[in-house]
């Protein structure tokens, strides 16, 4: 009996042991075969995009990323502000506070309305299958989003 138990224990550390190495082995050859597209590559590959869909698609992302990029600079800077504001007790609900928070939240909802409208427009120089593929994959970004602007 008490080899049974020791041959047991002895059989599950081996299949774990078999199913890591797998598993890591697995994970090793999916990264390998990925980690030489760039991401347009890959968002190409993933969704059947067309040369002409992806021009169009690097275009939308050009022009969509100086606007991001802005907007986060302001919402860093303001959050920063408002950090300041909430460790002096003092400021507690004072003007300065509240104006701070109400543009922290108002820079919220313009980049998420911004990220919203890039991504419909993405999805729309997609073809209707890898579209709807597309928007599901970014359900939870626009769901977050949403809830955010809609107020």
């Amino acid at each position: 009996m008490r080899s049974l138990g020791k041959a047991l224990l002895l059989s599950g550390c081996l299949g774990i042991a078999t199913y890591l190495l797998v598993f890591f082995w697995q994970k090793h050859r999916i990264d390998e075969r990925h980690e030489h597209l760039t991401s347009f590559e890959w968002f190409a590959e993933e969704f059947g995009v067309t040369p002409t869909q992806l021009a169009r698609i690097e275009a939308l992302h050009t022009a969509y990323f100086p606007a991001c990029e802005d907007h986060c600079v302001h919402y860093a800077d303001t959050k920063n502000t408002l950090a300041h504001i909430t460790q002096d007790p003092a400021l507690d609900q004072a003007p300065e506070h509240i104006a701070a928070a109400r543009r922290l939240a108002e820079l919220e909802k313009e980049a998420d309305k911004e990220f919203i409208d890039f991504v419909y427009s993405v999805a729309a120089e997609l073809n209707p299958e890898a579209s709807t593929r597309y928007l599901r994959r970014m359900k939870s970004w626009l769901d977050r989003s949403t809830e955010l602007v809609v107020d």
